[in-house]
């Protein structure tokens, strides 16, 4: 009698197919449980721009506005204060240098330039007929030593016959003793005024040097006060356009108080703000550029202002070659401020994605018509770029448009809507 083999319901066969199947099912649950995690959006394709990734020169150039202003400007002070008197220039006038702009009155300046030149003028009067005395007295010395030389000479004469005719026993001893007495007094007297006359003209001489020094230094204070009242006509100091000239009849003007300011139109400057962040990039001689009619002008750096107002510092660039012909005081350039030289480097043109992302991360472009976020590392930006450090390769494409309309997407899916 035949025995009934019962069949197995468990082989190794089916439990490996049951495995496998299993197995693809856990994958496809984890693909549907990670996917349904990963927040995606519809976007339309055309409502965004992409830019792609590339290696090439990259400068480190940040926009600025410069304003042109004269190459130099003077300032104009009241060096005396007074009333407007009179004007005699209006502004945006071309003055010559000397040429008066207005006149000042002050009484009390008046006044005391009077009292002082006065008081002066008498000082210098008392000096000068010292002067005067001192003189006087060297002719006197002069005179006298002049007689008694001449006296001398006489007596001399006298003498030598007086010895002669003694000898000869012509006169008597007395009368010859009272001739060689007076001869011997009157050499002593010559010799003792010839030491007090030597002794008096070096004193003079001290005495007339400080005199002559006084007057001269009173005669030049005296100048020196008048020109207070010269300076209540004020003049031009130079050459040049007359600008911010503030002045009204019969207006005061305190001593010291700013009337104007002269424009030297001999050539431009550009004077531009910089944001603090840059003050320790910004150095003299860095290049700008600006394009203007059609041509583009070349500026240096030549002056930094370090200090800070208002989150700002202010710099100067002059004019490298050529000047715009039509360049006036107050017009204003956007410049492009090159901080170094150019550089070799991985870069995508700048675009709104950097204000919402400040360069952390990005959308990058599949070739299945997706775009995923991306973390990336993004440096230094001018104008037209963005400088790439990581995260991205050349040739690769993100978008680069306003991230704002995707929310926290982590993934974009494109429509082409008509």
């Amino acid at each position: 009698m035949d025995k009934r083999i019962e069949k197995k319901k468990w082989t190794v066969k089916t439990i490996s197919l049951y495995s496998g199947g299993g197995l693809l099912l856990i994958f496809l649950g984890y693909l549907l449980l990670t996917g349904a995690n990963k927040k995606t959006l519809k976007v339309d394709n055309k409502r965004f721009t992409t830019s792609e990734v590339i290696f090439d020169s990259f400068s480190d150039i940040i926009p600025v506005t410069g304003t042109v202003e004269p190459i130099k400007t003077i300032f104009i002070d009241a060096q005396e204060g007074g009333t407007v008197d009179e004007i005699f220039a209006e502004e945006g006038e071309f003055v010559k240098k000397g040429q008066p702009l207005l006149r000042l009155s002050n009484t009390n300046l008046m006044l005391d330039f009077m009292n002082r030149e006065t008081q002066i003028v008498e000082q210098i009067n008392q000096l000068r007929n010292m002067r005067i005395n001192l003189e006087q007295t060297e002719r006197n010395n002069a005179n006298q030593l002049l007689e008694i030389e001449q006296q001398l000479e006489n007596l001399d004469r006298k003498f030598k016959n007086d010895s002669i005719l003694f000898t000869q026993q012509v006169i008597a001893s007395n009368d010859y003793k009272e001739t060689k007495t007076n001869y011997v007094f009157l050499k002593k007297r010559q010799k003792v005024l010839k030491d007090a006359s030597k002794k008096d003209e070096e004193f003079r001489k001290a005495q007339l040097d400080r005199i002559n020094h006084s007057i001269d230094l009173m005669e030049r204070n005296l100048l020196a006060i008048s020109k207070y009242l010269e300076n209540l006509t004020v003049k031009a100091p130079i050459d040049g356009q007359l600008t911010r000239f503030v002045a009204e009849l019969g207006e005061t003007k305190n001593k010291g108080s700013n009337i104007g300011q002269i424009n030297v139109l001999s050539g431009y400057k550009i004077s531009a703000n910089i944001d603090e962040h840059y003050i320790s990039k910004v150095e003299n001689g860095q290049k700008g550029f600006f394009s203007f009619s059609g041509k583009q002008y070349e500026l240096e750096i030549f002056k930094i202002f370090p200090q800070v107002n208002n989150g700002q510092f202010k710099i100067e660039l002059k004019f490298s070659q050529n000047t715009p012909e039509t360049v006036r005081n107050g017009q204003t350039y956007q410049i492009k401020l090159e901080l170094s030289q150019p550089k070799k480097s991985l870069m995508v043109k700048a675009g709104g994605f950097y204000n919402k992302t400040g360069g952390n991360w990005v959308f990058v472009l599949n070739e299945n018509g997706k775009a995923t976020k991306r973390n990336v590392k993004m440096g230094r930006q001018n104008p037209d770029y963005i400088e790439v450090i990581s995260g991205l390769s050349e040739g690769e494409k993100i978008i680069s448009s306003s991230y704002e309309s995707f929310g926290d997407a982590e993934e974009l899916i494109f429509e082409n809507k008509n």
